[in-house]
């Protein structure tokens, strides 16, 4: 398990590389459910999403050997988003597998950051395809979350929510391999037991709600979403499923109509172009407005990459 103090570690270990990121009001949520929203911009992350700071906590903590050996992800983009920027800074080299209908956008940023990107197989085959690569050509493997280094540099984000705002009803998490739920949901808990931690899935890639939900890894059928970056499963002894076993509350399964009108919502009424995956929390608001009628709510909005145009065309 990770703890709060690895978490601070990690904070002290990242900081100079990252931005703490804004806790945005937004009038229009808040009136929707009759309480206070609060947005937590993790698009405005250096990387335009949360994963640099574990990218950026476990690059950092790499041995003099490992680094050596350069590193290889899997990443449906954020990750390798992340991993690009951290290795950069730290002049590690690094590669990506990344699924071959993933987005443009991210393809070509991580492209630019300077990364090799092996686009061989799709969302379900890149986390054991980018493991088979690191063995054949000796490499170092970074998972986009089951590492306990991944998870504490994601909560980092957590400890910052509890420092911006008190008194939290809920926090509501996207999930897709359980990073950033995990690691926030450790901080959260530990500094405000209270607050009740609500994790998001796409109905259509319910992966780990199966698996929460039956208390042990569950291969759940996963069909194309509009929430790409919480796609493709999680392996089954990842860390963050006994994490999120501990210490969530509740999973919410979302629509896919209503990710789009999170979407919509979040593009038209907050001016954020934001992906579906970072959109998902923001669904949740949508669909459930009267169990979080009344409540002081935060939202975390884990990602942005996603250009205007996409979200334009998206919309129409």
């Amino acid at each position: 398990m990770v703890s709060v103090d690895d978490i601070e570690q990690a904070r002290n270990r990242i900081k100079g590389h990252i931005k703490n990121t804004p806790l945005h009001h937004s009038p229009y949520l808040s009136e929707l459910i009759q309480g206070s929203v609060f947005l937590k911009l993790e698009s405005e992350q250096v990387t335009g999403s949360f994963k640099v700071r574990g990218a950026l906590n476990r690059l950092m903590t790499l041995t003099k050997e490992e680094t050596a050996r350069g590193v290889i992800t899997a990443s449906t983009g954020n990750h390798g988003l992340g991993t690009a920027f951290a290795a950069k800074q730290l002049g590690i080299s690094a590669q990506v597998v990344f699924p071959k209908e993933a987005s443009a956008v991210k393809l070509k940023k991580m492209q630019k950051a300077g990364v090799e990107v092996i686009q061989d197989v799709g969302y379900e085959e890149v986390e054991p395809y980018a493991r088979k690569l690191a063995k054949d050509r000796g490499m170092t493997y970074v998972s986009p979350y089951n590492d306990p280094m991944i998870v504490a540099g994601a909560g980092t984000s957590g400890l910052e929510i509890v420092e911006q705002l008190d008194n939290i009803d809920a926090v509501i998490v996207p999930i897709g391999g359980g990073g950033l739920i995990s690691g926030i949901a450790t901080a959260i808990k530990a500094m405000s037991p209270h607050t009740e931690m609500i994790g998001v899935q796409s109905e259509v890639s319910p992966e780990v709600y199966e698996s929460w939900k039956a208390g042990h890894w569950v291969d759940a059928e996963e069909s194309n979403s509009l929430a790409q970056g919480l796609m493709g499963g999680v392996e089954s002894d990842s860390i963050t499923l006994d994490i999120i076993q501990a210490k969530l509350d509740r999973i919410v399964l979302v629509s896919e109509k209503s990710i789009l009108e999170a979407i919509r919502v979040l593009y038209e009424k907050e001016k954020l172009v934001i992906e579906g995956a970072g959109a998902a929390s923001t669904a949740v608001l949508l669909e459930q407005k009267s169990e979080l009628e009344g409540k002081r709510v935060v939202a975390v909005v884990s990602g942005g990459n996603i250009s205007e145009e996409e979200v334009i065309s998206l919309l129409s």
